[in-house]
């Protein structure tokens, strides 16, 4: 023992008798701190990087939470790592430059691992568990420090060096298990969460939580609001961004779907956590509670109410005099140094900004449970946790109107125009809608979403509806739902009426109301909406306005399609707005120029000529000879020419999920063509009519074009994971003959009038040698 100190003692202190014991042993130099200290300061240049990691590098082997150097080196890292100063463009070059030089440094010299030592320091020793009940038994104190190094990891992660760091923390699962220990702990759970989002975000593919040890219990043993930040977690472990190498092209992702061993782990994560009983429940309770944001009475906006607490803040904050660390209320991530090696101290605006996220996080995470193949299941839960009038109430609390008022040019910001709609609370506002969108789409539940008295009213409407009725509305749970006189559907309808055409919302608030119409197509409901004004609404601001957002205008477009579908009434109400012919001939101009986002328009306007054709003589007479849309739309050369440009704009390689909504147009053209023994014709002429609108053989590529297109449909849409009620519930056409229809134009008979292979000509062979 007493050789092996006095062997050590001459290693640190001598470089050559070091480089001698190397040699004879094979030992030589691993770590910073086996150097003596005069290189140790050569090596830093003056810059500091080597003695701090020297020092904690000390620290890791001898862990007590007794020594105040570790905390003010880790200051000292952290302050490095960060700006104090106002950021004024010309100086964020610079400042970054700085910030990535020193992080380098510290990584070329060892400082990350050191860091990755003091963070899983005492998870050697098994036995400090047993006390615990998930996860170590950790001091305050030592939960303190490991909360900085946390910090500090995060830090690295937005600097030149970041996924280097990355790398380092992923090259097992030990260091990410233990990281999720921590977020039981309240100093650390903030730092912990954003590290390991991170970590997460940097895989390649989705973390499966079954490797996660403990994670039942561990989301049991979390608090709300630890709860609610780790839903950041959540986003990314359900969510099916990440499941598919390629994000957009479906084409790639079922050749992927196909392969052998593809596992969807979204639904894996899943079914493990709705495993746990408590989990939707609390959730609930936290996306809908009533303790929200700041509020002020005579605020006309969201923005004029943060303006007013963030003055309020600073003048409290101003004469406050400065305290030494706040150990007891200290969490990482909300107490923060407000200057380079100050105190910890909480910081207010940090502390309601993350309450705000985590709200928003928790709302984006009930939308996800949404979007998988547990839907009817997540769907029915929610609604028996009353999410309905719970979202109607929170929906109370937004203040939609965001601009400032002509004569106040206080909350300008820089760069933005006196239209903007920047608030911290724009993203919930948006993610709150699209929980409403996932929480309606398809769902027998959507009626929740109305007021006692509004289902009275849709009831009575229900007995007119003919073959439109519905017949589930008397089973609707009347205590599940909206309280007071209006329902949240109809206070989203009212908020739209009201958002100017370029508003940031009006794509999600369309979307709501939508997904609310989609499925049967239900009469009734239609009904509803076009008397609080909705139908003319839509319809005008397509007419009257020049919609630029592409976005906006294909919720428009889908809307409007939902609202007509089936209802000559609403087809009446829609003459109205276009009873003039540069009306007319404005929206009909619109929809030809944005086909991709008025395709669904485009199919709604068939289904319900098709439809009408065969009611009553007086709707068939009305369909024929009144009604301009449907006389539009019946013209055989006009659904000629929209066969011609859906199929054009489309091909296998760029169909995403955006465009194969085109596909099914084009199909339902050919559908209602099948069904009157058509087929023929309307092959026929896109290959003779079109031809001159193409290039040298172009009606055979066209027509190859949507064969192939349509053997993907097949692979798409026949595969057994994937749902096909939606289609033929929105068309009221059978599955089953969406099938025989694709079969019948794909086969490979090329004697079969009815088969594309038919009208498609081999090119002639060439005689020419290569």
């Amino acid at each position: 023992m007493i050789r092996h100190k006095l062997r050590k003692g001459i290693v640190r202190s001598s470089v050559f008798l070091a480089s001698q014991h190397w040699q004879y042993s094979g030992n030589g130099f691993h770590r910073l701190n086996q150097l003596p200290d005069h290189i140790v300061e050569d090596i830093g240049d003056g810059s500091g990087v080597p003695e701090v990691i020297v020092e904690l590098d000390q620290y890791s082997a001898q862990m007590n939470g007794e020594d105040d150097v570790c905390m003010e080196n880790l200051k000292t890292l952290l302050g490095n790592l960060m700006n104090f100063e106002p950021r004024r463009s010309q100086d964020d070059a610079t400042a970054d430059e700085e910030q990535n030089k020193y992080a380098a440094q510290f990584l070329q010299h060892g400082g990350v691992e050191v860091l990755i030592r003091i963070l899983m320091f005492n998870t050697l020793f098994p036995q400090s568990s047993k006390k615990a009940k998930v996860g170590y038994c950790e001091s305050e104190v030592v939960l303190r420090i490991k909360s900085l190094v946390l910090e500090i990891l995060t830090k690295f992660h937005v600097t030149s060096i970041g996924e280097q760091v990355t790398s380092l923390l992923m090259v097992d699962d030990e260091v990410l298990n233990y990281v999720f220990t921590l977020l039981a702990h309240q100093k650390t759970f903030i730092n912990a969460c954003q590290l390991i989002e991170d970590m997460l975000q940097s895989r390649k593919e989705v973390l499966d939580l079954h490797r996660i040890k403990n994670i039942r219990p561990l989301i049991q043993s979390l608090s709300d609001q630890q709860l609610a930040n780790f839903c950041r977690i959540l986003a990314v472990a359900i969510s099916d961004l990440d499941i598919y190498e390629n994000k957009s092209s479906l084409f790639a992702q079922n050749k992927q779907k196909r392969t052998k061993g593809f596992v969807n782990v979204r639904d894996i994560n899943q079914e493990l956590l709705l495993g746990i009983p408590e989990l939707l429940p609390r959730l609930v309770n936290l996306a809908v509670s009533r303790d929200y944001t700041p509020r002020y009475r005579g605020m006309v906006s969201e923005l004029d109410c943060w303006m007013e607490w963030i003055e309020n803040q600073m003048a409290e904050e101003m004469y406050d005099s400065p305290s030494l660390d706040d150990f007891e209320d200290f969490i990482g991530g909300i107490s923060e140094p407000t200057t380079a090696g100050g105190p910890m101290n909480q910081q207010q605006g940090l502390k309601i900004t993350e309450e705000l996220v985590q709200r928003v996080e928790v709302v984006y995470v009930l939308g996800l449970f949404l979007l998988g193949k547990h839907r009817k299941k997540v769907q029915r839960k929610l609604a028996e946790l009353k999410l309905a009038p719970g979202l109607s109430e929170l929906f109370d609390q937004f203040i939609w109107k965001c601009q400032v008022s002509r004569y106040s040019s206080r909350h300008r910001l820089r760069g933005h125009n006196a239209a903007c709609e920047c608030s911290p609370e724009v993203a919930l506002k948006i993610q709150f809608l699209r929980l409403v969108h996932s929480f309606c789409d398809h769902s027998d539940y959507k009626h929740l979403l109305l007021s006692k008295n509004e289902l009275n009213e849709v009831v009575r409407i229900n007995t007119k509806a003919g073959s439109l009725a519905l017949s589930n509305l008397s089973s609707v749970n009347k205590q599940l739902m909206c309280k007071g006189s209006k329902g949240l559907l109809t206070k989203i309808v009212e908020v739209m009426k009201k958002e100017p055409t370029t508003s940031t919302f009006r794509f999600w608030l369309a979307r709501a109301v939508e997904s609310y119409l989609r499925g049967n197509t239900s009469y009734c409901d239609q009904v509803f909406l076009m008397r609080r004004g909705l139908l003319q609404h839509v319809a005008s601001n397509i007419v009257e306005h020049e919609i630029r957002h592409k976005e906006i205008l294909q919720s428009s477009f889908d809307l409007l399609g939902e609202l007509i579908k089936f209802n000559v009434e609403a087809f009446k109400t829609f003459e109205e707005i276009l009873h003039t012919q540069p009306n007319f001939d404005k929206f009909i101009n619109t929809v030809n120029r944005n086909l991709v986002d008025s395709n669904m328009f485009i199919r709604s306007l068939v289904l319900s000529l098709e439809h009408l054709m065969n009611e009553e003589v007086v709707f068939m007479d009305y369909a024929k000879k009144e009604n301009k849309l449907l006389m539009y739309i019946g013209d055989f050369n006009r659904q000629l020419d929209y066969l011609y440009k859906l199929i054009k704009i489309i091909n296998v390689q760029n169909l995403t999920q955006e465009n194969v909504s085109c596909l099914n147009t084009t199909l339902v053209f050919l559908m209602f063509a099948n069904r009157k023994n058509a087929l023929p014709r309307y092959l026929q002429a896109l290959r003779d009519e079109k031809e001159d609108m193409m290039e040298v053989s172009g009606s055979a590529n066209l027509l190859r074009n949507f064969r192939e297109l349509l053997v993907f449909w097949q692979d798409h849409y026949l595969h057994k994971d994937k749902d096909c009620s939606a289609l033929e519930k929105s068309s009221r056409i059978s599955f089953d003959y969406w099938k025989s229809t694709v079969s019948t134009l794909v086969t490979a008979d090329k004697n079969d009038k009815c088969g594309i292979l038919h009208y498609v000509q081999e090119p002639m062979k060439c005689d020419r040698p290569n």
